[in-house]
């Protein structure tokens, strides 16, 4: 096990975000923010390696209260404690959810509000098995923005799989976190150049403000939204 004195990673600042191939803006009108799977037992997991810990839900914090004031919809999806009966995920070092219902909770800084979308996640992709992509489409959404846990495979096959559904994907760097630096960057490098925008909780980039169409407007540099 590692020291309890580790460093942890620094998450990724705007400077060393991999360049931007999609040209496409944040939109108000549009977005959905996608919390993936930031529960006590996972936490728990990434704090005994070198992941920030300690940033992660103040980030996610963040960008559930900024979503919430400008009207975006907020989705979780979450790991119940049922047995993979195929091993599709551990088979790949996935950690296993324990029964305990502290474990499957959500971290209390950023526990799900009424009127947030919960979903129970089946597989790596939250598509997959679940209602995201039918409750996106009832909410009128075509750009998740996805953070949350783990960046190299729920974040980064999220992300694949709405750009599949002829979605606009955005992944937030510094959300998202894995066990090792390594993973954090892959997934966040992978995904800039294959399938989607990459952005900073305080850079989301460009938004469109809501309601307005006019050509070059574009709303304040507030965190994401």
């Amino acid at each position: 096990m590692p020291s309890s004195d580790m460093v942890p990673y620094v998450m990724p600042g705007s400077a060393v975000l991999p360049p931007d191939r999609t040209g496409w803006a944040i939109d108000p009108g549009r977005a959905a923010l996608v919390v993936l799977n930031v529960q006590n037992h996972f936490l728990h997991v990434l704090r005994e390696s070198s992941a920030p810990v300690g940033e992660l839900p103040s980030g996610v914090g963040l960008l559930t209260e900024s979503a919430r004031a400008a009207g975006i919809p907020v989705l979780y999806t979450l790991k119940t404690a049922e047995r993979e009966p195929d091993g599709r995920e551990t088979g790949f070092g996935h950690p296993r959810l324990p029964g305990g219902e502290d474990s499957r909770d959500v971290v209390d800084a950023i526990r799900p509000e009424v009127g947030d979308s919960v979903l129970v996640a089946k597989r790596f992709s939250a598509f997959a098995g679940t209602r995201l992509r039918r409750r996106l489409a009832e909410l009128g959404r075509d750009q998740p923005v996805i953070v949350g846990v783990f960046a190299r495979t729920q974040v980064l096959l999220t992300a694949a799989d709405a750009w599949m559904q002829d979605m606009e994907p955005f992944v937030v760097a510094d959300a998202v976190a894995d066990r090792a630096p390594d993973d954090h960057r892959m997934a966040v490098d992978w995904i800039a150049a294959t399938c989607g925008a990459v952005r900073t909780v305080r850079r989301g980039g460009r938004v469109r403000r809501t309601r307005s169409r006019h050509r070059g407007e574009s709303g304040p540099p507030t965190p994401l939204m």
